[in-house]
């Protein structure tokens, strides 16, 4: 007996629908809210939520995402399998394959994933070492693994960086902040950013361009960088570093505390932020500043060439 489902996108009707299915109960407004939240932000459109159906009716569910404007998905997400029947695992390779088929027909060159534990709002993934070796198995491959970290309402902000002369982008310009953002990733003991574009990267993020700042010894030499900004359903430092030259004295704890105050003035919650576990001093910078540690986070990646 095949094990292949049909995968469809949902009505305009069926959002609650697609909330529900292979949802603890206790969870699925709480899913259905978060949806609702991605489609009104454009990080996510109603054709990309899917409904995976096994003799006509439905037993899964997992949709696209990506940043908002974009019109190539990026990554899957409300990924979520009947984990209590025998051919979960099934299923979702069907739905994987598929997924991917998709994306890459719609100009997608690599499909993401991120998974964290332990389980939690809004995607409630269950059955997380079920769900690894499904990615791993689905060709997806481990590209970066974060500790997560939220600001706390009410925490005391840190005390204003000494010693340091901070120049928004607005006042530096565009060119001086993209040599800077080359410049900080430089030998970076983040897995991830050290092979990217970073300030490409971060301009998928809502910002503007006060918030984005440079930071300066009193002798006028580049420390380093900090990158607060807005994501779909969350503030954020989207990076902070510091030029090689630079590193080991302290200044990361100066850089975090300037951006950790803007995103206070800007006011927008949750504030949720990711350190590299191999990067130990930015994650020592972030307890420093009062952060909460709170999750681990996996990002997988297939690729989609060929």
């Amino acid at each position: 007996m095949t094990t292949d489902v049909r995968l469809r996108p949902i009505a305009d009707s069926e959002l609650a629908t697609f909330a529900a299915t292979a949802t603890d109960p206790a969870h699925a407004e709480a899913v259905r809210r978060y949806a609702e939240d991605l489609l009104t932000k454009g990080a996510m459109r109603r054709d990309w939520c899917f409904l995976a159906e096994w003799n006509g009716a439905p037993v899964a569910r997992i949709a696209f995402w990506t940043l908002p404007g974009a019109a190539i998905p990026s990554d899957i997400v409300l990924f979520d399998l009947p984990w209590s029947a025998p051919e979960a695992e099934a299923f979702g390779a069907s739905m994987l394959r598929r997924m991917a088929e998709r994306a890459r027909s719609l100009g997608a060159a690599a499909l993401g994933h991120v998974l964290d534990t332990p389980l939690q709002a809004p995607q409630w993934q269950a059955e997380p070492e079920r769900r690894r070796a499904l990615l791993t198995a689905s060709g997806f491959e481990i590209r970066r693994e974060t500790v997560r970290f939220e600001l706390d309402p009410g925490t005391p902000m840190p005390p204003p960086a000494d010693g340091l002369v901070f120049r928004s982008m607005a006042e530096v310009g565009e060119a001086a902040f993209r040599a800077a953002s080359e410049r900080v990733t430089r030998g970076t003991l983040d897995r991830r950013i050290g092979d990217e574009d970073i300030f490409a990267d971060m301009q998928g993020l809502q910002h503007e361009p006060g918030w984005w700042e440079l930071a300066y010894d009193p002798d006028g030499a580049l420390v380093g960088l900090v990158m607060p900004a807005l994501a779909p359903s969350m503030a954020t430092i989207g990076y902070v570093g510091v030029v090689p030259e630079q590193r080991g004295r302290g200044h990361v704890h100066a850089m975090l505390a300037r951006g950790t105050a803007t995103l206070a003035r800007i006011g927008r919650r949750p504030v949720k932020a990711d350190a590299d576990t191999g990067n130990a001093p930015m994650a020592n910078a972030f307890r420093r500043a009062g952060w909460r540690e709170f999750a681990l986070r996996t990002e997988f990646e297939r690729p989609l060439a060929g």
